[in-house]
């Protein structure tokens, strides 16, 4: 498993020039690219789609033209601006624009779309003399960069063959591949289930409750007053792209706040304990029906993203030896965990859980974490990856209802973990 790391570095206006040059040489060249690919598929389609056709660019080919262009001048349609940069940019764009096209072409993905600048700088790869010390990243033609104080020491050391800067609400970040790591060895500490939902992130069987940071709910009084003065802001004008740099960064600050809280709670579940028994949760089945009608119960959801602490939780149990096993949510808000009886009437509130069979009654959530791990023995268990934990036993799966519960939450620690901010494991 490799980790990357994702850290923000704090460049000079001198290099903040050359960081939004690269970004516009990368956008140029990858827009220029998308032109020859939409006249090829144009020709191609009035062939008949021939299954046989030598006539596709791919990166290579467009690298070479847009090296003649380079040497063209200007006023012959030439681009030898770009020699001011490095060529690591455009070359990049390129690649990724070939890989686009090649997953349009087999189904996997939608026509690729242009680049425009109004939708944001994006970023750009660059290849070649790159190294990292404990204060500053070397990056080819940039030069030294400086970390942001809180980053200093958090990048891998040395030399790299591949770093990848971006621009976010007026803020650079880069990103970079440490080295293979090994997967740790289980650490023998006990099980638990986890039952997710949005009053409440997370619930263990032990009773711990996770808080749910509701980043959007928090942040959305602040977006929508950005967002009535972009809209009143003449287009093309210096207050409207002003207006639009405090809207980004308003939706910025709640990515950090979600993350940070995903970050902190799956990194102590992974270190304290031996295996957590998660739900398999199909996010985008559970926000696609009725969309119009609980449009607020389907943000509420993203806003958890049920999908990214899965994710997280996954490579940093591969870090600290826990394992993580994804069970069918098959009536789990509806079991009594002492009787086993299942009724929909055992739910008395989104809150509150009474067995009509028993009598047993317990906090919702808590009685859905002790069946999630209890399942975990059953013959349907999967394992994190969707893989059959007993492969002779057919894979069932069936979306249940969102469990909710307004209530006190408790506050997980504050581990950083190995890979924040935007780090995740690349297989």
């Amino acid at each position: 498993m490799r980790l990357s790391y994702r850290a923000e570095i704090r460049p000079t206006p001198r290099q903040r020039q050359a960081l939004l040059q690269h970004a516009g040489n990368a956008r140029w060249a990858y827009n220029w690219g998308l032109r020859q690919h939409r006249d090829a598929y144009e020709q191609w389609v009035e062939l008949g789609k021939p299954k046989k056709w030598k006539g596709w660019p791919n990166a290579i080919s467009l690298h070479r033209d847009l090296n003649a262009l380079k040497k063209a001048a200007s006023e012959d349609g030439g681009v030898p601006w770009m020699y001011e940069a490095s060529k690591a940019a455009p070359q990049e764009a390129l690649r990724d624009l070939d890989r686009a096209f090649k997953n349009f072409l087999a189904g996997r993905a939608r026509y690729p779309r242009f680049k425009s600048r109004s939708r944001g700088i994006g970023g750009f790869r660059l290849t070649g003399a790159i190294k990292i010390d404990h204060r500053t990243i070397q990056l080819p033609v940039i030069g030294r960069v400086p970390l942001q104080p809180g980053e200093r020491g958090y990048l891998p050391w040395g030399k790299h063959a591949q770093v990848s800067v971006t621009e976010q609400a007026g803020r650079w970040f880069v990103s970079v591949v440490g080295a293979e790591v090994e997967d740790a060895a289980p650490n023998g500490k006990p099980v638990v289930g986890v039952d997710l939902g949005v009053a409440r992130l997370a619930t263990l069987s032990d009773g711990t409750v996770i808080e749910n940071p509701k980043a959007l709910q928090r942040g959305q009084r602040k977006i929508k007053r950005f967002q009535q003065e972009v809209s009143r802001k003449k287009k093309g004008s210096a207050n409207r792209s002003k207006a639009r740099a405090k809207l980004a960064r308003a939706h910025a600050r709640v990515r950090d706040v979600r993350r940070d809280s995903l970050h902190k709670a799956t990194t102590t579940l992974a270190k304290s304990h031996g295996k957590v028994i998660i739900e398999d949760l199909r996010v985008r089945n559970m926000t696609r029906s009725g969309a119009s009608r609980k449009r607020g119960l389907n943000r509420v959801i993203l806003d958890a993203a049920f999908g990214e602490f899965r994710r997280l939780l996954e490579y940093k149990g591969k870090l600290y030896g826990c394992e993580v096993v994804a069970v069918p949510p098959h009536y789990t808000s509806q079991r009594c965990s002492v009787c086993g009886h299942v009724d929909a009437g055992n739910r008395r509130s989104q809150g509150d859980f009474r067995c009509i069979s028993c009598g047993h009654e317990a906090n919702a959530d808590l009685n859905a974490a002790i069946n999630i791990l209890e399942a975990a023995s059953s013959t349907d268990s999967l394992n994190a990856c969707g893989e059959d934990v007993r492969p002779d036993q057919p894979r069932l799966i069936r979306q249940t209802s969102l469990k909710q519960e307004p209530g006190t939450s408790l506050r997980v620690g504050s581990d950083r973990g190995p890979s924040s901010q935007e780090a995740g494991s690349v297989s």
